[in-house]
């Protein structure tokens, strides 16, 4: 079975389609935390606070090389539990998605007037993101796999060999979120802080 799976490459494109339903989830919560980031604050607040409780950790420490490697750490975590919870038929996975968005979606919602939200994402997303985001969405791609093929078996295969082969195509495809995971967070934790206090911090 494990010749059939392709290479990377192919796992991405024959699952394109888990990629687009678990970008759309994220965009959701976004835009759903920034239109109602008042309102949904109380939901998200738990996870702002492990950022936080995050921030001041690595802050503390005052090198970015340990920062980079508790950022990776944190997302790594984070994308391995979203592909473990598509076991728990997905949905655990699409919640998780839809949390993620919310959070940024809300931390935008709640900027002062004196802060561009474009500025922000330019300098303090955009950055590790574009690293970050598609680690995150091929995870929860692959976790949306495990979880509807328990449910509606691939074609021509058993429930328990659509699942086995769904695994194997995360076995596969793992080295990807890993490589991008690396790039981000050696990203957030250097050029991303120097970027929000020249461009975002200085001209507030």
């Amino acid at each position: 079975m494990w010749n059939s799976i392709g290479t990377a490459g192919a796992v991405l494109k024959r699952n394109r389609g888990y990629i687009l339903a678990a970008s759309l989830l994220f965009v959701i919560g976004w835009v759903a935390g920034s239109l109602y980031s008042e309102q949904l604050m109380a939901a998200v607040r738990p996870m702002l606070e492990k950022i936080a409780k995050l921030a001041e950790h690595t802050q503390d420490k005052d090198s970015a090389l340990y920062t980079a490697w508790v950022i990776f750490l944190n997302n790594l975590t984070a994308c391995a539990v979203m592909v473990l919870f598509g076991c728990l038929l997905a949905v655990p996975t699409a919640i998780s998605l839809v949390m993620n968005g919310l959070v940024i979606g809300v931390l935008f919602g709640q900027l002062d007037n004196g802060v561009s939200a474009w500025d922000l994402i330019v300098y303090g997303l955009l950055p590790h993101g574009i690293f970050e985001l598609p680690a995150i969405v091929i995870a929860a791609a692959m976790g949306l796999k495990l979880g509807s093929v328990l449910l509606v078996p691939l074609r021509g295969k058993a429930r328990l060999e659509s699942f086995g082969f769904a695994w194997l195509e995360v076995v596969r495809l793992a080295w990807v979120p890993v490589v991008l995971l690396v790039v981000a967070a050696g990203v957030e934790a250097t050029v991303t802080p120097y970027l929000l206090d020249k461009f975002v911090i200085s001209q507030g």
